[in-house]
């Protein structure tokens, strides 16, 4: 099999899917993570995320008040300004130039990568490079319940934002190349996932999954999945975990059979889905909307009390000194004491 001189490779998925595993795995089989962060308490065997590419995406996150695992499902709405933005686009393209240039085969990983998947495949592709997707599918009470153990998450917003994002991504991803994986799958034999990714999206991976022994041996563990699937002590409310559980049902489908599943019948239940999570969303909306009101007017006020105070404080310094007496007046009053002083100094007479 002959290597293509380059290749790129987008692991997407919410945080704490596995996403890690998997830039790893591909990183001992050929393909470069460039500037890789180091891992940590919560990663010790690193975490395969470009630097450049986190901080690029958490400033445009930031610009817009996304967040990496958002739970609005209109939120593509806040990025439509920043994904069609040229010079957004031309950063891509002049960071992944040069690195394509350098390593032939990149491996690109982020949580955040999905929410401007549009930006890295126009780069991609004026560069004559057409990128391949990697979906990562973890059960949502194991992200949930991963991401509440190490980044102290709520684990309501964390399955809400689980759902969307993985619907999203979904979506975002459709009619790009792109296999979805089971995490628990690849840590329990990664040999055979990575040839079904090599064999479906036409990966070139060096050294090959069947070479004994292989880097990847010693990078998987099973032992990395610590968190188990189930909703046990959970204090998600039950029509979360249901949606949750029916979303990764269907997002399974697609890993066990690919994008050759029934197109029709699939585009249907993801699209029931979506609507569901919508009205879930809207309702939670309409719910706490008097309470979001009140908070909103509280903190108004409080804003408005403390520009006062400060402008009270400010005007307060400002303020001239009091007029000093005009000279004649001083004259005055400097004779008037004199004389007292002499009054006071002359004996008394004797009676």
């Amino acid at each position: 099999m002959s290597i293509p001189e380059r290749g790129l490779v987008f692991v997407v998925g919410p945080g704490r899917s596995g996403t890690s595993t998997m830039a790893g795995a591909l990183s001992f089989s050929g393909y470069t993570v460039p500037q890789a962060i180091k891992g940590n308490e919560t990663n010790p065997l690193g975490f395969f995320e470009p630097r450049w590419v986190v901080n690029f995406h958490r400033q445009l996150l930031q610009r817009t008040g996304v967040r990496t695992l958002d739970t609005d499902p209109q939120v593509l709405e806040r990025l439509s300004a920043v994904l069609s933005d040229e010079k957004n686009r031309d950063q891509v393209r002049d960071w992944l130039a040069p690195r394509l240039e350098q390593h032939g085969r990149l491996v690109i990983k982020d949580p955040r990568m999905v929410w401007f998947r549009d930006l890295w495949v126009a780069a991609a592709q004026d560069l004559g490079v057409d990128p391949r997707f990697v979906v990562m599918l973890r059960h949502p009470a194991e992200v949930s319940a991963s991401r509440s153990n190490y980044y102290d998450a709520d684990e309501i917003p964390a399955v809400a934002g689980w759902i969307n994002v993985a619907l999203m991504t979904e979506q975002l991803t459709a009619g790009s190349p792109r296999r979805f994986v089971h995490y628990p799958n690849l840590t329990a034999d990664w040999r055979t996932e990575l040839v079904r990714l090599r064999d479906d999206l036409g990966l070139a991976l060096d050294p090959a999954p069947e070479e004994r022994p292989h880097p990847v041996d010693e990078f998987i563990d099973p032992k990395l999945r610590r968190m188990k699937p189930g909703w046990e002590d959970s204090s998600v409310p039950a029509y979360l975990q249901e949606l949750g559980d029916r979303t990764f049902d269907v997002l399974g489908d697609l890993a066990e059979h690919g994008d050759s599943a029934d197109a029709d019948d699939m585009a249907d239940r993801l699209q029931a889905l979506r609507g569901e999570y919508a009205r879930i969303h809207g309702d939670a909306l309409a719910l706490v909307a008097p309470t979001l009101k009140r908070v909103r007017e509280d903190t108004t006020r409080k804003v408005r009390r403390r520009v006062l105070a400060q402008a009270a404080k400010r005007q307060a310094r400002q303020a001239p000194p009091p007029a000093a007496a005009p000279p004649a007046a001083q004259g005055l009053v400097h004779r008037v004491v004199r004389r007292a002083r002499a009054a006071a100094a002359r004996p008394a007479k004797e009676s």
